[in-house]
């Protein structure tokens, strides 16, 4: 049940952050006006009565708060009179190069075996106890 709820609330506040509360505000502003021309007008002429004819009160609020919306998220330029921008400078360039090859020889393996002491022939062996 908890994880139900956590499910909902954040698709609840997606929904909210995204604004697509004006949206259905607006679809159903829509439908309302296209119940009101339908009334009295064809279909067709409702439909364009409703999205090109003039605004009923929930229209014009919900294109308020969405121009308010807007002007409030727009992030406000700083002025740039004398400050040091270092994450502008020009980076410098890097260029990786492979290591070269090594080419390994049979004359290179016995080498290593070189100073090793030989083993003890024949190996020791435990005594009677």
């Amino acid at each position: 049940m908890l994880r139900r709820v956590q499910i909902f609330l954040g698709l609840f506040l997606c929904f909210i952050a995204t604004g697509a509360q004006w949206d259905v505000l607006q679809a159903f502003a829509w439908g309302r006006m296209m119940s009101n021309y339908s009334r009295t007008a064809p279909l067709t002429e409702a439909i364009t009565n409703t999205l090109s004819g003039p605004m009923c009160s929930i229209c014009r609020m919900v294109a308020e708060a969405q121009k308010q919306e807007r002007t409030r998220s727009e992030i406000p330029v700083p002025k740039l009179d004398a400050k040091v921008l270092l994450f502008f400078q020009p980076v410098p360039e890097v260029v990786v190069t492979a290591p070269p090859a090594v080419v390994w020889t049979f004359a290179d393996s016995r080498a290593v075996t070189r100073d090793r002491a030989m083993p003890p022939v024949p190996p020791p062996r435990m005594g009677a106890v």
